[in-house]
């Protein structure tokens, strides 16, 4: 797959690229070395994107084309967004700080919000992280109340109900189908289901979403079974564990229909690693989540993930995007992403397709957004 972004040389990726060429230099192949010195040159000619005879894919590095956007009318915009979605021409966003939801027009200029800060109707008790656009309603979940608020896409209150959940969804954990019923994935099931399906009005149809386990306790692999959903094209639901790499696909009655497990690729492999010596050194005792993946996008037939790498020791990397075929579940290929300047953004948060071509990115470290313009990931 080849990209028409430049690319920036940093010392990171130059020994990695070093370290392919020593390794197909021992393999005694020309046609292979040929192909990684081609690799190189391509990269020097800004080129983006290479692959040796055996399909085996380099990464590849999208570079943002514009400097980043830090405040949006006049104000810095908000510590940490959580949630971007995008419907129509408008982007709709929440995030830490804020009781409401915005709405927002191409150049990230506010057009209007929805809610307010209270607890009445249509009002958010504490910051709004989590909703779902569907259709011409906007349904924004209250975490402390646990009530669903829904609005018009004019930002009008039209009604509230309240669903029976013993915790509250990870900032990615509620869709909405066509039918108005609602799928809520909870950050910490206490059953043995993680996802619930609620009617309309707030009724319980169905519990499904079995608890991923891994070699932990019952105790553990309950803690760890939370799960981020998006519907697609209100045909299934998408799910992606928290915690563990595992994407899931459910009919819209809560039927498992595939699933594919990631632990075992090199996205995720130290992540985990990790994460199994943190459990087995709290000897049973309270300890914190170790999450691996930060954002889920879905795209025509791709879903894409932001994988979170590396030991919190050393500094974490949140800046790798995952292509994923949404009818195998199988990597397609992995991008690395840089800020205008060539350098390597350390924690991407959120980001949207803006349309096929164009990516936006929030980016935690600095409470900025970049844009990614004219790139091409469906070559």
């Amino acid at each position: 797959m080849y990209m028409s972004v430049a690319f920036a040389v940093t010392a990171r990726w130059s020994y990695a690229l070093l370290s392919v060429r020593k390794t197909m230099v021992y393999d005694c192949m020309p046609v292979r070395v040929f192909v990684v010195l081609a690799c190189l040159s391509a990269s020097m000619l800004g080129l983006v994107g290479c692959s040796t005879e055996d399909g085996v894919s380099q990464e590849n590095s999208l570079v943002a084309t514009t400097s980043p956007v830090e405040a949006i009318g006049g104000d810095r915009f908000m510590e940490n967004v959580r949630t971007m979605q995008k419907s129509g021409d408008v982007l709709y966003l929440s995030g830490k700080g804020y009781d409401h939801v915005f709405a927002l027009d191409d150049s990230l200029g506010v057009i209007r919000t929805f809610g307010r800060s209270g607890e009445g109707p249509g009002e958010f008790s504490n910051s709004l992280t989590t909703f779902y656009v569907e259709g011409n309603r906007v349904f924004g979940f209250d975490g402390r109340s646990t009530n669903i608020h829904v609005f018009s896409l004019g930002g009008d209150y039209l009604r509230s109900f309240s669903v029976d959940l013993k915790t509250n969804p990870w900032f990615q954990g509620m869709s909405v189908n066509n039918q108005g019923d609602v799928y809520i994935a909870t950050a910490l099931p206490p059953d043995p289901y993680s996802i619930t399906k609620f009617d309309s009005s707030g009724t319980v149809i169905k519990t499904f979403g079995e608890l991923l386990t891994m070699s932990y306790s019952e105790k553990m692999n309950r803690r760890l079974s939370g799960r981020v959903i998006t519907l697609i094209n209100n045909e299934y639901l998408l799910a992606v564990g928290e915690s563990v790499p595992v994407i899931e696909k459910y009919s819209l009655d809560g039927e498992l229909i595939q699933s594919s497990d990631l632990s075992d690729t090199p996205y995720f492999r130290k992540r985990l690693d990790y994460a199994e010596d943190r459990y087995s050194q709290a000897n049973g005792g309270r300890v914190g989540i170790v999450g691996v993946i930060s954002y889920m996008v879905t795209l025509n037939s791709r879903v894409y993930l932001i994988p979170i790498e590396g030991y919190p020791e050393v500094g974490l990397d949140v800046n790798r995007l995952l292509e994923i075929d949404l009818e195998s579940l199988n990597i397609l290929d992995a991008y690395t992403l840089l800020d205008h300047q060539g350098d390597p953004l350390k924690w991407v948060a959120a980001f949207v397709f803006v349309s096929e071509d164009e990516l936006l990115v929030f980016h935690y470290t600095d409470g900025a957004f970049y844009r990614y313009k004219d790139i091409d990931l469906f070559q």
